[in-house]
């Protein structure tokens, strides 16, 4: 598990002004959410590839962000192309005082194509302690062999759409292995 050690105001607003833009540039709502839904889940996406960002740069690994217009597709192709290998980052909102644990199941939306991406990395933010965690990782291809779900099994809400799900404890929690994967 890595805890992102970084100006968690400062990331903040360029995250901000990231989501505008990808807003701008036509991203598009699979859900059908009002704009300011849209603002908050791109800002959301933003927060969590700008903390991996930072890691990555302090572990000096270099990387590519895919920064093509949103004009023809639905979204972008891979978060971050470290050594032609796709990486997706996914994080949500963390909304108890309990630390993420092995029991909690996360949904990847299956029309998000898992088997496109080589590794997708899994994190939380934490508005009130100011921070971004990843928890651990795994294969594209691993997540599109996860069953496919309407709702959240750990949870028990609805997914907005059919989520491919695995329990958090099936990730790698070993992040020297992943660099060691990107070489």
């Amino acid at each position: 598990m890595i805890i992102t050690n970084f100006d968690f105001e400062l990331i903040e607003k360029k995250a901000r002004k990231k989501a505008s833009e990808m807003i701008k540039n036509g991203l598009y709502s699979r859900f059908g959410l009002s704009a300011g839904e849209r603002f908050s889940k791109a800002f959301l996406g933003c927060l969590g590839e700008l903390a991996f960002a930072h890691w990555l740069e302090q572990m000096s690994v270099k990387y590519e962000i895919d920064t093509k217009r949103f004009d023809n597709r639905n979204s972008d192709e891979f978060d971050f192309l470290i050594n032609g290998k796709k990486i997706d980052v996914k994080v949500a909102l963390k909304s108890t005082s309990n630390p993420p644990n092995d029991n909690w199941t996360y949904g990847y939306p299956q029309e998000q194509k898992p088997q496109n991406k080589d590794f997708v990395v899994i994190g939380w933010i934490d508005k009130i302690r100011q921070e971004v965690g990843f928890y651990g990782w795994l294969s594209g291809h691993q997540i599109s062999k996860s069953p496919i779900v309407l709702k959240n099994s750990f949870k028990g809400y609805s997914y907005k759409t059919p989520n491919h799900e695995f329990r958090w404890g099936l990730m790698n929690k070993n992040f020297e292995n992943l660099l060691f994967n990107l070489e």
